[in-house]
């Protein structure tokens, strides 16, 4: 079984992309053979085939918060108890029914971590990530590494 990564965003809408710039960084670092990057772009729907061949997974998104730009949020996710709509995670409408519906069908979900990071600027039609948020990227990737398991940070 496969450890997966999703990233999701929009490169489109300023600091949104900052899961697809993670994405391309993982790539960069040649993770482990068993580690799968997913670009999602904005289809949290799609995680629910994905996530049945998965041993363990981590989403990463750009959170809306009112604290600090680029500060990193970790948390390990309950399906069952994904709230209905939570504003903060910028792609959590789809992400909770995605996740609901992997669970209604498969019964039994991977062990799935949420890895977001703090953005303020979602403007459309803005490409790049403002420098609080690119900066926090390397950090972002250590904790993906130690979250999966890598025997060395990338």
């Amino acid at each position: 079984m496969a450890r997966g990564v999703f990233c999701f965003g929009n490169l489109l809408h300023g600091d949104d992309g900052v899961g697809l710039r993670i994405a391309e960084v993982l790539r960069q670092s040649r993770p482990p053979a068993d580690v799968r990057i997913i670009d999602a772009g904005g289809d949290g729907l799609a995680l629910t085939a994905l996530l049945v061949d998965c041993a363990t997974a981590v989403l990463v998104d750009a959170e809306r918060s009112a604290g600090p730009t680029g500060q990193i949020t970790v948390q390990r996710l309950d399906p069952t108890r994904w709230p209905e709509s939570d504003s903060r995670c910028s792609h959590s409408a789809d992400l909770g029914f995605a996740l609901r519906a992997a669970h209604a069908e498969s019964g039994a979900l991977p062990p799935i971590h949420l890895v977001t990071v703090a953005a303020t600027d979602f403007a459309a039609f803005r490409i790049g990530l403002s420098p609080a948020v690119e900066q926090a990227i390397p950090l972002v990737v250590t904790v993906i590494a130690r979250l999966l398991g890598w025997s060395e940070s990338p």
